[in-house]
């Protein structure tokens, strides 16, 4: 049970980022000792911002006013050295883009240890494999060695959170910490979470998750506080209108898929292919991708899903086997430019970060040699964006500035744009908002009815259920086809 003792108190807390943006407008709350509590809202509501401010992270430049503490620590106006000494040990916190918090150059061992070094402190000789083994990694020990880029997704998710719960900290601020994983293991890494800390604050869009896990659940819109309430209570009677759409906007389990699509021609078939890294991923897989359809990937993670999809772009070659591309041409080996368009799962990661939004959308169309004008290509940047619910967003602004379920959404419009054969997207809605995630995956089922094909990886069982035609589950090295 909570106690009285407060263990984050924030008082009309007001933040205007260097660029202009209101990021949060007189935010007030205050959250006991030993309480679970979720954070939702839709993308840009505010949320990553309150976390930086209670993590003493709020850009350089940052109008704040109003007042942060956590466990009695001032975490904006505080002595930084007090601040700094708080985060791992007072204060954990899970990133909600585990590639982007890894230096990609470090071993995963050397992340780990980072959380004892950080606070001068020798770790323990077997601690990068022990904490890799108590969140389900196997073969923990040779596992440490490897570098993020070895690592799915939800596996180096997995690894950021034992790197952030080391010290069992008071309190622990989780962003998104379950958006690459599926609903079981989710369900188990927020369980050790809940064994590691006598506070958390969870940050998900995922409303089928926090009825479980949290007894008290905050909604915010446009920089406020909307409604705060018992999570059973809010999530069933919904007094705000902002908390309303995102109980309507989430996606029932069991719901009756609608009849398939027509299946159209094949544009991918992939024969006898073999896969992996050191034990194989799947071995003699037969596939045929058909235009018109969406074709759904489900399985744990570490499986492969993410692997095959890398095969049937063209970006990796198998170990065994081989993709043929289908244009009207007739099959090709090597993939004809614009013949299949990517949507990576680290969407942020594969955005230029100095680029403005209009030139990452006009990416596609550039690079097939179409040519604009700046203010044309701005344009149609604007109606791309529009299309995605960002029209207040003005693409000449850089993708940094971005939210990452922006960043999602700007990266499926630039897979769409050139209006290609394939379209193959990796957890498409993992780090968006039930809102943000409707209108993605509406543009992709949008797609298939125009005629592509589209592939996807998601742990979203729900999800998966209203979008996909066809349907392929990895377990234990096999693949299924369920629908």
């Amino acid at each position: 049970m909570p106690s009285r003792e407060p263990l984050i108190t924030v008082e009309a807390l007001s933040v205007t980022y260097p660029n202009g943006v209101k990021a949060l407008d007189e935010v007030s709350v205050e959250i006991p000792t030993g309480a679970r509590v979720a954070l939702v809202g839709s993308s840009g509501s505010g949320k990553s911002t309150l976390v930086k401010a209670l993590l003493g992270l709020l850009p350089i430049g940052s109008e704040v006013t109003g007042r942060v503490e956590v466990t009695g620590i001032d975490m904006v106006h505080g002595d930084p050295e007090r601040i700094r000494a708080a985060r791992g040990l007072v204060v954990g916190y899970i990133a909600q883009d585990p590639y982007a918090a890894c230096d990609p150059l470090r071993s995963i061992r050397h992340h780990i240890e980072a959380a004892w070094r950080m606070h001068r402190l020798r770790p323990p000789e077997q601690a990068a494999p022990s904490q890799l083994g108590s969140v389900g990694i196997e073969d923990a020990q040779r596992r440490a060695q490897e570098r993020p880029h070895a690592f799915s997704g939800g596996m180096l998710q997995r690894a950021s959170i034992a790197a952030g719960t080391v010290h069992h900290p008071r309190l622990v601020l989780a962003d998104e910490p379950t958006s690459a994983l599926d609903a079981e293991l989710a369900d188990g890494v927020l369980g050790l979470i809940d064994e590691r800390s006598t506070g958390l604050l969870l940050i998900t869009h995922d409303l089928s998750l926090i009825g479980e896990h949290c007894d008290r659940t905050l909604v915010m819109h446009q920089g406020r506080i909307v409604e705060d309430g018992a999570t059973l209570e809010l999530l069933t009677h919904p007094q705000a209108s902002a908390t309303r759409r995102l109980v309507e906007a989430c996606p029932r389990l069991n719901t009756a898929p609608g009849d398939p699509r027509p299946a159209g021609r094949p544009v991918i078939r992939a024969q006898g292919l073999t896969h992996g890294y050191g034990t194989p991923l799947f071995q003699d897989l037969d596939l045929t991708v058909r235009a018109g359809q969406v074709l759904g990937i489900q399985g744990p993670s570490g499986c492969g899903k993410s692997t095959l999809l890398r095969l049937l772009a063209g970006l990796e070659k198998p170990q065994a086997g081989r993709v043929e591309f289908l244009p009207d041409t007739g099959a090709v080996h090597r993939r004809p430019a614009g013949f299949v368009m990517p949507v990576f799962q680290n969407p942020v990661g594969s955005l230029s970060p100095r680029w403005p939004i209009w030139r990452c959308l006009a990416e596609p169309l550039r690079a097939r040699g179409e040519r604009r004008s700046r203010a044309e290509w701005v344009e149609l940047a604007q109606e791309k964006l529009s299309e995605i619910g960002l029209g207040a967003v003005d693409p000449r602004r850089r993708s940094r500035e971005l939210s990452v379920g922006q960043a999602q959404r700007v990266a499926i419009a630039r897979a769409m744009v050139a209006r290609p054969a394939v379209i193959v997207a990796d957890e498409p809605s993992a780090s968006l908002d039930v809102l943000s995630a409707q209108v993605s995956c509406s543009m992709l089922t949008a797609a298939a009815d125009e005629g592509a094909a589209v592939v996807v990886v998601s742990h979203d069982t729900a999800r998966l259920q209203t979008m996909v035609d066809r349907l392929l589950v990895f377990r234990d090295g096999v693949v299924r086809q369920q629908r």
